[in-house]
């Protein structure tokens, strides 16, 4: 308690993303206006997570996609909805190796984790969207792998980051809609299932159209996993 005390006295801690040191949150690095600004996906399809227009209640109402055709995978959670300044944030810890933000990330999805449910009916494991060997090279890091790991942590579930792998270099999704996407993501995944894993989740730290964990999705099952639930950081609104 003292050292920690001095260690505060000496070293002030401050907002990730404003600098202030007033109103600070405990384990989030980030202030309480902040944190406000962050936006929960409160209003969000019960299939695919997709942030429905406000007004709307939780769960009542599914979003045009599902409507025409359900998706492949059981069941989406995704907390929050990808905008400002949470898209920042991710951009930081993707692109500028702002790793402090990983820990942080994770324990907002920490906090907003439906703990009951999935410790009732826990999966048998977890796998980290992958990234093609030379992307993963490049970056150095798999920041769906960190995001996740503190959610794995506090079910007891473990994370397998090799079952999975990415086939093809994939081109960046930025820039393209929904059919280019898919096109772009189709065969580009492959799964050894010699766990022979009936339940496991899929973690992305973002999900836009749904495209990358989609065909994951599809290829796992093919491998023999029954059930596929997905879980995210962030939920992109509508891409037309």
């Amino acid at each position: 308690m003292i050292i920690s005390s001095l260690l505060s006295f000496f070293f002030p801690l401050h907002c990730s993303l404003c600098g202030s040191s007033d109103n600070l949150l405990p384990d989030t690095f980030l202030c309480a206006p902040c944190c406000g600004d962050i936006r929960l996906n409160i209003n969000a399809c019960p299939h695919c997570a997709e942030p429905v227009p406000e007004g709307v209640g939780y769960n009542s109402q599914v979003c045009g996609r599902c409507l025409h055709k359900a998706p492949v995978y059981d069941r989406c959670w995704s907390p929050f909805v990808y905008a400002q300044p949470l898209e920042w944030m991710i951009q930081q810890l993707k692109f500028a190796e702002k790793l402090n933000f990983a820990p942080l990330l994770s324990n907002l999805m920490c906090e907003h984790l439906p703990l009951t449910h999935y410790q009732q009916h826990p999966p048998d494991v977890i796998i980290p969207m992958p990234l093609h060997s030379r992307r993963l090279k490049q970056r150095g890091f798999n920041q769906s792998q960190m995001l996740v790991k503190p959610l794995a942590e506090l079910l007891g579930v473990p994370v397998d980051s090799y079952s999975a792998q990415r086939l093809r270099d994939t081109e960046h999704q930025t820039g393209k809609n929904v059919r280019q996407r898919q096109l772009n993501m189709k065969g580009a995944f492959s799964f050894d299932n010699k766990c022979d894993y009936q339940y496991a989740v899929i973690f992305d730290d973002v999900i836009t159209t749904g495209s990358s964990v989609t065909e994951l999705c599809k290829t796992m099952k093919r491998a023999g996993v029954s059930r596929v639930d997905v879980w995210s950081l962030a939920r992109a609104e509508r891409l037309r």
